[in-house]
């Protein structure tokens, strides 16, 4: 009885691992392949602004994949101000690790507050997608910090008063 439970866990393991991007008996590995190095924020008066996020992107995986697109969500005190998603086309190698930096435009209304910078809760959350050949996994990331924002969108609206 042992054996056949020996050879049955075996195979079981050769299926999994046969699955491009599996990271067996590790269920949770993607969720700490990407590390938020740095954010930094940038809002105009004329409503033009920039995202700048640098991430470290590991793939936990013993196969070669490509990053193939990052997306995200902003918040500034606690307010929804804007989401996207970008493609992109970066090598990583099997159980490897890259620098990866993203710059995400953003558009609001103009801006009609003073230039005097104040401390802003600024959260960004999303998601890097590795593709394995045909399969493709989403690796979430999520910060939190206090920045220091001259400028910043109406904060209303449906995720605001």
């Amino acid at each position: 009885m042992r054996s056949r439970r020996a050879v049955l866990a075996l195979l079981a393991g050769g299926v999994l691992s046969g699955c491009l991007g599996a990271v067996p008996f590790r269920p949770r590995a993607y969720d700490a392949a990407v590390r938020v190095e740095a954010v930094a924020v940038d809002f105009r008066p004329d409503g033009s602004g920039v995202l700048d996020l640098a991430l470290e992107v590991g793939n936990p995986a013993s196969d070669a994949a490509s990053v193939s697109s990052v997306d995200f969500e902003l918040w500034v005190d606690g307010r929804r101000v804007a989401s996207g998603a970008q493609q992109v086309a970066v090598a990583l190698a099997e159980e490897g690790r890259i620098p990866l930096r993203v710059l995400f435009p953003l558009a609001s209304e103009p801006i009609t507050a003073g230039t005097e910078p104040v401390a802003r809760a600024v959260r960004v959350r999303g998601g890097v997608v590795l593709r394995f050949g045909g399969t493709e996994r989403r690796a979430p990331f999520q910060d939190e910090r206090v920045l220091r924002l001259a400028y910043v969108p109406p904060l209303s609206g449906p995720d605001g008063d």
